[in-house]
């Protein structure tokens, strides 16, 4: 294994003989489309602006897939170049989790081929592998990954990818079909899984995440209704004469409005935290703080934020029967 990695760290310090601080400032721009502030832009956007069902299949393979490689980055404990032992030099930019899997690979992977799959295009096929590869190449540029790293969160955005197509159609009609109830006893049961074992507070935001985006979800279909495909023909002559610029005008409205609510929810949460402290009853309310964060910021963006589209008539309702 130590000859792979030494083999690495050589490819490392190959690709930064062409480093430079302009290259460095897009290869930091590229490696956050592939970060936390991409996918929990994209989930909340998908959900209120294009399709609600297709956005919890979408964050359920999402958030899974993250737990996956928090969890393998701890049980695995596999260092990354610039570790004391290899070469501290190349860390442009400094990680602290174990290296295999990479999750920028993993987590972009899942993300952008499930969105070129519902475009249905050649070209939106070609972006996603253009932007899957550049993520890739700039954590090996910043020195944050071994290739092996990259490679292995390939392979298992791969297997969580054929997970999603082979069974999200199925699942969700099991939970259709087994009703309300069943809807939520099975996000509790999944999210409970997620933070089972508990090595870092990381995996908090996978797990609660899930518990408030899966309620929501059934808590919309039952009380709600919101259906973020319906477009609502309540604007008067703006709908008539300009029918397109009312459709994005509406959905730009609900996003800003939506993304308002759930900073102010990370903000409002946020205060509340206990100071760190190695107390172990404070550590442990840490803890929970963290995972309610998590599950209101999902409740916010599955049922929390549609409501108030709703009562503002900005998106159309269908209450479960």
């Amino acid at each position: 294994m130590e000859s792979v990695l030494q083999w690495g760290l050589d490819f490392i310090r190959f690709v930064q003989k062409c480093a430079s601080p302009e290259l460095t400032v897009i290869m930091r721009i590229i490696t956050e489309f592939g970060g936390a502030a991409m996918y929990l832009t994209v989930i909340p956007l998908i959900y209120w602006c294009v399709d609600e069902k297709k956005a919890l299949r979408f964050d359920v393979a999402v958030l899974i897939s993250i737990w996956v490689n928090i969890t393998l980055k701890f049980l695995l404990d596999q260092p990354r170049p610039f570790f004391a032992g290899y070469d501290p030099s190349v860390g442009i930019v400094i990680e602290r989790m174990g290296g295999l899997p990479s999750g920028h690979a993993q987590t972009s992977l899942v993300l952008f081929v499930i969105i070129a799959s519902w475009i249905k295009k050649k070209w939106a096929t070609a972006a996603a592998a253009v932007i899957c590869l550049l993520i890739s190449f700039s954590r090996i540029y910043l020195g944050v990954h071994f290739p092996t790293d990259i490679f292995g969160g390939w392979i298992l955005g791969g297997a969580i990818l054929c997970g999603y197509f082979l069974l999200s159609g199925k699942i969700e009609a099991l939970l259709v079909k087994g009703g309300f109830r069943a809807g939520m006893i099975a996000c509790a049961f999944l999210s409970f899984v997620m933070i089972l074992y508990l090595p870092s507070v990381e995996l908090l935001m996978p797990g609660g995440t899930l518990l408030g985006m899966g309620a929501g979800y059934c808590l919309n279909r039952r009380y709600v209704g919101f259906m973020s495909a319906d477009y609502i023909d309540r604007i008067g002559i703006l709908q008539r004469s300009f029918p397109n610029i009312a459709k994005y005008l509406i959905l730009l409205v609900r996003f800003l409005l939506g993304i308002t609510g759930l900073v102010l929810i990370f903000i409002a949460v946020g205060k509340l935290i206990p100071q760190m402290s190695h107390a172990d009853h404070i550590y442990a309310n840490r803890n929970l703080f963290g995972f309610i964060r998590f599950a209101l910021a999902g409740l916010w963006v599955s049922v929390g934020a549609p409501w108030v589209f709703v009562r503002l008539r900005l998106a159309g309702q269908q209450k479960e029967q």
